[in-house]
């Protein structure tokens, strides 16, 4: 199939999944060029818009079907014909019967966070402790309660409490989740060992996370591999460097460097997935190498789809069963 859009009269740059939206616009002349045209897979999810003179975003004019985008309000997205939604993506929002606790904890480093924790319907004493990043987008828009509860009724996961972190202000997001040593050293040293108290947990915890959110996840897990079960990445952003995270243009690895440097075995499940045609793709594609080597299971997903919730909406509940597993 192929997208093809007309170009609106006030349009100066096209942006879209494979440019990271409005990391990297890609111009455009309304009076030189009336239509944009991209071939795209017949099972694609994409996302794409326009920017004014003054950078604003805006849908496409053209096309009725809108995005949900948590980042950005005004984005129109294309499901090809052979796009199927994962029938678990979107759960009944009373599907998730258990019990939820909000929590203000002591972040060590004079600050007070917000974590949620969910324990599933019935599930009483020590149980598997799943901690996830932008836990208030999981919890809301990939409906993760709802989803675990649906795989433990099906005996595709075991029952397991969730615990939803969120940065400490939103305009931290990149700071904390970016390589964010102080942030590394609170999950180590207060947050966690308190969450896993509070959850009774057993074992050792599990990580889950999208985007940055999967890079600081999988930051906790290298910094402590003998505590951690297993980490479901969801396009983790694994550009850049601790000293330089410009994990936008560029191409440098330190995470994918460090998982090729060491050959020790990996004691853990590891689902990991990315879309064709993310930006983030050829950097996957490598850390899934050294992961295959290394983990003790590992899943590595691809589908036709960019950088967005929608896309990690569909893959969460095989990361939940893949993590989980009975």
């Amino acid at each position: 199939m192929e997208l093809d859009v007309e170009v609106p009269s006030w349009a100066r740059w096209i942006v879209s999944d494979a440019t990271d939206m409005d990391r990297a616009p890609q111009p455009v002349d309304p009076a030189a060029l009336r239509r944009v045209r991209l071939p795209l897979p017949a099972d694609v999810y994409f996302e794409y818009a326009f920017l004014d003179g003054e950078r604003h975003m805006h849908a496409d004019p053209g096309n009725p079907d809108r995005a949900e985008n948590t980042w950005y309000p005004e984005v129109s997205c294309v499901r090809g014909p052979d796009y199927l939604t994962h029938p678990l993506s979107r759960p009944p929002s009373d599907a998730a019967r258990g019990r939820t606790r909000r929590l203000r904890l002591d972040d060590g480093a004079g600050g007070r966070r917000r974590v949620t924790i969910y324990e599933p319907d019935g599930l009483t004493g020590p149980a598997p402790l799943l901690l996830t990043h932008d836990g208030t987008a999981y919890q809301r828009i990939a409906r993760a309660p709802a989803v675990l509860e649906r795989l433990i009724a099906a005996g595709r996961a075991r029952p397991a409490r969730l615990a939803f972190l969120d940065p400490i202000r939103p305009e931290a997001r990149d700071r904390e989740y970016g390589f964010g040593g102080a942030y590394q050293r609170i999950l180590r040293d207060a947050l966690v060992p308190q969450l896993r108290q509070e959850a009774d947990a057993t074992g050792g915890s599990f990580w889950l996370g999208a985007s940055l959110g999967g890079l600081a996840g999988l930051l906790a897990a290298l910094r402590e591999p003998d505590q951690v079960a297993g980490v479901a990445l969801q396009s983790p952003a694994l550009l850049g460097r601790p000293d330089d995270p410009a994990w936008y243009g560029t191409t440098e690895s330190w995470v994918a460097a460090e998982l090729e440097r060491d050959d020790g075995a990996l004691p853990w499940r590891v689902y990991q997935e990315v879309g064709s045609l993310d930006w983030l793709h050829q950097v996957n594609r490598r850390a899934a190498e050294a992961f295959a080597r290394r983990a003790e299971r590992h899943r590595f997903e691809v589908r036709s789809a960019g950088h967005n919730w929608t896309f990690w909406r569909d893959g969460l509940a095989e990361a939940l069963a893949f993590l989980l597993a009975p």
